[in-house]
């Protein structure tokens, strides 16, 4: 028993339009050839497909099974199939073009950076966040101009791909490093910091001063109203009158 096992990749089909990149589906098209020309031979197809491809991913895999191979680390295309003497036999998977940042995820980066740059426009690092913007304009836009244009081979492609995705996150690293300058500029200066304290320090102490003061005055007059003398209401005597009064009862 032999295994053979040829891949030829292709793409049925490139569009191009100005507002952006649209690919077709793309075409994974597997051949086997029973070289005997007398035995009839069981044959195993096992197809790795590119390590970006999930199963949902697959439009057709014809009848052929999409698992996942913990030896390659990525899913492949299985099958087992018993060919002929000389048989040939061919299989097309159709799969989705995953190969490409979309204008979505690049206009999400940019508004950000919109936002970013505007709110440290006046801060002390005006200087640094010119820098990164340019840093980030620049490679936006090294991505958008490498998708425009069509690759030669399905290799290339898939090579150019992930190139764009190592600068995506590069981009989206110094936009990061924004997000920092930005929490940086709103914290205050140690000075400012330092200040603050002791004014809070002078004011406090002002406070406690002036409520001591107030505290042993009110004790001072406290004071006072004990020491003062006490003059009790004296009775007096009852007139002659009312004891002439009494006498006549």
């Amino acid at each position: 028993m032999q295994r053979y096992n040829f891949l030829i990749l292709f793409f049925i089909l490139f569009i191009v339009l100005s507002a952006g990149r649209v690919w077709a589906n793309v075409v994974l098209k597997v051949v086997v050839v029973n070289p005997s020309k007398e035995q009839q031979q069981g044959v195993t197809v096992k197809t790795p497909l590119p390590k970006e491809i999930k199963p949902e991913d697959v439009v057709d895999s014809a009848d052929l099974q999409i698992v996942y191979d913990a030896q390659e680390n990525c899913y492949v295309a299985y099958g087992r199939f018993n060919l002929e003497p000389g048989e040939t036999l061919e299989r097309s998977i159709e799969i989705r073009d995953i190969w490409v940042i979309s204008n979505s995820e690049i206009e999400a980066v940019k508004n950000d950076l919109d936002k970013l740059s505007d709110l440290l426009e006046n801060t002390r690092f005006s200087d640094r966040r010119i820098f990164l913007r340019n840093s980030i304009e620049s490679k936006l836009n090294q991505i958008v101009e490498s998708q425009k244009e069509l690759p030669s081979n399905p290799e290339q492609l898939i090579s150019r791909h992930r190139e764009n995705l190592a600068i995506l996150e590069s981009a989206k690293a110094d936009l990061v490093l924004l997000r920092n300058l930005l929490t940086q500029s709103r914290t205050l200066p140690s000075k400012v910091i330092w200040r603050t304290i002791v004014l809070i320090i002078i004011f406090l102490g002002v406070l406690s001063g002036t409520f001591c003061f107030i505290w042993q005055k009110r004790l001072k007059s406290l004071d006072q109203d004990k020491t003062m003398p006490v003059f009790e209401k004296e009775e007096k005597e009852p007139g002659p009158e009312k004891k002439m009064g009494s006498e006549l009862f």
